[in-house]
């Protein structure tokens, strides 16, 4: 049979017939017998697809049969059990191709049982499915587990009376009842299928379907800030907490939920913003803020701790590079966290910065390793050297009495922070294999020079940039009859002005309302067309004490439950929460109580920074006045609204933009 003709009759494309591309075999792994039968055979192959002789021919120079060496090329046009070509591999002394196929099953005190259970379950394929089912875990809505082979030969062999194999029949007429081959098939089973997530675990599973394919499916950032990652790691230490609580008590306690929320760049390993958080978990708020953090150039800390700086061969891009002032990233790489898929968050990714959001596959820490490696190295080289970690394990030692070690050595989240920022900064500044050698800012450095430059905030948006500032459409109420005034409803609370509650006109229509996060004693609200209405003050026990939107809804919450009536006996509900939370027993309070301490703590200084201000400007301060267009029911007034600039200030709204800190 000529080529062609063979070729038409096994149905084989023409680029499975590129020799060259053809597996071959490793001739230094056979004696000089094999490597001489495999060479003659390589030859008559490749002579025949090539056309290169005819079939006397390639015979007589390679001594092998006429119709051998057609069953040799059908041999190579085949496909391994990967949907491979076998190619040269086929013409390899002594393999087999084809495993042995038996036509019936042994009777009783048979000599040979080769292959008789492969035959049992091509006869009876429910016993088949039924094995799969048990070691594979594949039937829906089952238990999800896998067995053993004991107790699966047990269940096998009262399968088989159910299917009507008696006593006689294999495999019931075999000495173990063909419990070797069972276990045989299984474990051949679990191999073949070892990315199951209920043989080996769901790492092992997530391990063997995204990496290991010597395949990469994105492609290389080679610009600075074309790809940033973002994550957060909970630190393997214990801190310490004074406070006084409601009695007069000055109390120690420990915290053991600390957050690290990280920014960094992928093409030159370099951090970018980071963010601490002592609550239990983190929210959309700190997300946010680290967000805001990064973009922000870095202002330099102030170290109370004894020999604590910054390294000289810098610290962070914004501080070290002047070309990275204001730059925002196109494409931000995540997990899937419930607080990182947040509606604002992929708002303010989406709109604000304007950028691509990649949260990836779910369970899935490999698409961003070298940040996952980023906070062993922290680990290791970092807060496990302090008195209080827990170690990497439950088996660690250096675990022991930790919380002990913690209220003795008594490192607070002040200290954590300033040891933090020198870290972050030194990690900037030493050698990266990841960069061939160079250090983050020196890769950062190096490639801006070469002109690869990030993407730069403009002049004109920075101040409008407003990471923490979330907008909500809401509707006026009020009820004339009953002489209720117009004001809306936020997170539990009413909130008005002296413009809104004037103009019952606007009762039932819709405003767009702008709420700074971080401080919801006040919304700045605008009406449909677009015209501002004002800043809207809360009314009540809420007007008091500035508090975040996180503190609001955590007390809305307490006010559903039996601790409604302490909260609604007290004139301030921020000071009956944290009252609440410094005499609670439970640890996730206590991480709470922190928060709060820290919070209070940032509002003071922004408060003392605009009465700075205040106070060397004030012979510049000056009464303006806005005009606004309300459409009522009966006319269109204009209104004319006399602004303090005092009073605009104490709102909190020109220091949003600033990075927090906490």
């Amino acid at each position: 049979m000529r080529r062609k003709s063979l070729v038409e009759k096994l149905g084989v494309s023409p680029d499975m017939l590129n020799l060259a591309e053809w597996p071959i075999v490793d001739t230094n792994a056979l004696d000089e017998v094999g490597t001489e039968k495999y060479q003659n055979r390589k030859q008559a192959v490749e002579m025949y697809l090539q056309d290169s002789a005819t079939l006397s021919e390639i015979s007589e120079v390679t001594g092998i049969e006429k119709k051998e060496i057609t069953r040799f090329v059908e041999r190579c046009l085949k496909v391994d059990q990967y949907g491979e070509i076998l190619g040269f591999r086929a013409l390899n002394p002594g393999l087999h191709l084809k495993s042995y196929e038996r036509e019936h099953l042994p009777k009783v005190n048979a000599s040979n049982y080769t292959g008789a259970f492969e035959l049992l379950l091509e006869k009876f394929t429910d016993l088949r499915d039924w094995i799969h089912e048990k070691a594979l875990a594949t039937k829906k809505n089952s238990l999800e587990i896998t067995y053993s082979v004991k107790y699966m030969h047990k269940k096998f062999l009262e399968k088989c009376k159910e299917l009507g194999i008696s006593p006689s029949q294999y495999p019931r007429n075999t000495e173990d009842q063909a419990r070797r081959s069972l276990e045989r098939y299984v474990k051949k089973l679990k191999v073949r299928h070892f990315g199951n997530e209920h043989i080996y675990g769901e790492i092992a599973a997530m391990m063997a379907k995204t990496v290991g394919r010597g395949e990469k499916n994105y492609t290389t950032n080679f610009r600075p800030f074309s790809r940033v990652m973002f994550d957060a790691h909970k630190i393997d230490l214990i801190l310490t907490i004074r406070y006084t609580d409601p009695d007069g008590n000055r109390v120690k306690k420990t915290l053991k939920r600390i957050w690290l929320l990280v920014i960094q760049d992928v093409s030159t390993k370099s951090v970018l913003g980071h963010l601490l958080c002592v609550k239990p978990e983190y929210s959309q708020m700190d997300v946010l803020q680290c967000m805001q953090n990064a973009i922000h150039p870095h202002n330099p800390m102030t170290f109370t701790i004894k020999g604590l700086m910054y390294p000289e061969e810098g610290s962070f891009p914004s501080l070290s590079i002047p070309e990275t002032q204001w730059a925002v990233w196109r494409e931000f790489w995540m997990d899937n966290a419930k607080a990182n898929l947040a509606k604002n968050v992929k708002d303010k990714l989406t709109k604000t910065v304007g950028c691509f959001i990649n949260a990836g596959p779910v369970k899935s820490p490999l698409r961003r390793a070298f940040i996952e490696r980023f906070f062993r190295i922290l680990e290791v080289n970092g807060y496990h050297l302090l008195p209080s970690t827990t170690g990497s394990n439950p088996n660690d030692p250096k675990r022991k009495n930790a919380e002990k070690k913690a209220l003795a050595s008594e490192i607070s989240i002040e200290q954590l922070e300033e040891l933090t920022e020198v870290m972050l900064a030194q990690y900037n500044v030493e050698p990266h294999s990841g960069n061939s050698g160079l250090n983050p800012l020196k890769a950062m450095r190096d490639k801006i020079q070469r002109g690869i430059l990030p993407r730069i905030l403009p002049e004109h948006r920075r101040q409008e940039l407003g990471l923490l500032i979330v907008s909500k459409t809401v509707t006026v109420q009020g009820n004339l009859s009953k002489g209720r005034r117009p004001y809306i409803n936020f997170e539990g609370a009413q909130y008005r002005n002296s413009v809104l509650s004037q103009h019952a006109g606007l009762i039932g229509k819709k405003l767009t309302i702008y709420i700074n996060i971080m401080d919801v004693r006040s919304v700045r609200a605008f009406l449909i067309n677009g015209s501002e209405l004002g800043p809207l003050r809360v009314s009540g026990k809420w007007a008091k004490t500035p508090h975040s939107l996180e503190t609001r809804r955590a007390i809305n919450k307490l006010l559903r439950t039996e601790k409604r009536k302490v909260f609604l006996a007290s004139n301030d509900f921020i000071q009956a929460f944290r009252d609440h939370l410094a005499s609670s027993k439970s640890k996730g309070d206590k991480n709470w109580y922190a928060h709060e301490q820290r919070y209070q703590q940032q509002m003071e200084e922004i408060k003392q920074e605009v009465a700075t201000d205040l106070h060397e400007e004030e012979a510049n301060v000056i009464l303006g006045t806005d005009s606004y267009q309300v459409d009522t029911v009966f006319n269109t007034t204009n209104v004319i609204k006399q602004v303090d600039t005092i009073e605009e200030l104490e709102d909190g709204w020109d220091e949003f933009f600033k990075p927090m800190s906490f």
